[in-house]
């Protein structure tokens, strides 16, 4: 029998709860709920000695770090200095290089791969709702750009492919796949990402906007996920 919240209503999966957060609130908010605690307690395995994990946030009472402190992604067991640091909304997350796992390591388990799908299918669809805003905004003679009719035909695309996307992940498709399988959603989603941001124009170039979310979104898949094992 299905567990009822409060409302009444079944509670959200985890991947649910991580594609609203990637939407709404941005890349760190959403690894902090994929990590499964809002201050990282151990590092996550990943296949290739790399990992992107958010910085420890100064406005929770219980991080340790200083506003004014050092920028670092750490656990408690495993503190790490960040190797290379992305400022993007909803908060920094860091490349950090991780240790391979000892035994009895609690690193050994890997992100969850279809959270990690429905992590960035979250992040595109926040790319493209900021994309119709911003096209929303710009001047087009007695119109905006968002209502030429190239534009609205390449945005009804790239909704129509994430609301597929979204459609063929809560059909439990991606569950209990291995992460070497699943390199093909990535790549579609990577895809759907890099044509919005032709959609932002120079915009979309920006470090701390949507090129830096669409940046890291694809570097997810790449320090996550295990590729030589799909060859």
């Amino acid at each position: 029998m299905t567990p009822l919240t409060a409302s009444g209503t079944p509670p959200a999966s985890p991947g649910l709860r991580v594609r609203d957060l990637a939407r709404t609130r941005g890349t760190a908010p959403a690894l902090r709920e994929l990590l499964g605690a809002p201050v990282l307690q151990a590092l996550p395995h990943a296949p290739h000695g790399f990992a992107l994990l958010p910085l420890n946030d100064p406005e929770r009472p219980e991080d340790p770090e200083r506003p004014d402190g050092p920028k670092r992604a750490s656990a408690p067991e495993h503190p790490v200095e960040a190797l290379r640091t992305y400022p993007l909304p909803g908060g920094p997350v860091a490349l950090v290089r991780v240790p391979r796992p000892g035994p009895g390591d609690r690193r050994a388990q890997p992100f969850d791969p279809s959270a990690l799908l429905w992590l960035r299918l979250g992040l595109a669809e926040g790319l493209l709702h900021s994309c119709v805003g911003h096209l929303g905004g710009r001047p087009s003679g007695d119109s905006t750009v968002l209502l030429q009719p190239l534009v609205k035909a390449q945005l009804a695309e790239a909704a129509a492919e994430q609301a597929e996307f979204a459609a063929w992940l809560g059909g439990g498709l991606a569950d209990g796949v291995p992460a070497s399988r699943l390199r093909r959603p990535h790549d579609r989603l990577t895809r759907n990402g890099r044509a919005l941001l032709r959609l932002f124009g120079a915009h979309g170039f920006m470090a701390e906007g949507p090129g830096g979310v669409a940046h890291v979104s694809e570097l997810l898949a790449d320090v996550h996920q295990d590729v030589e094992g799909a060859r």
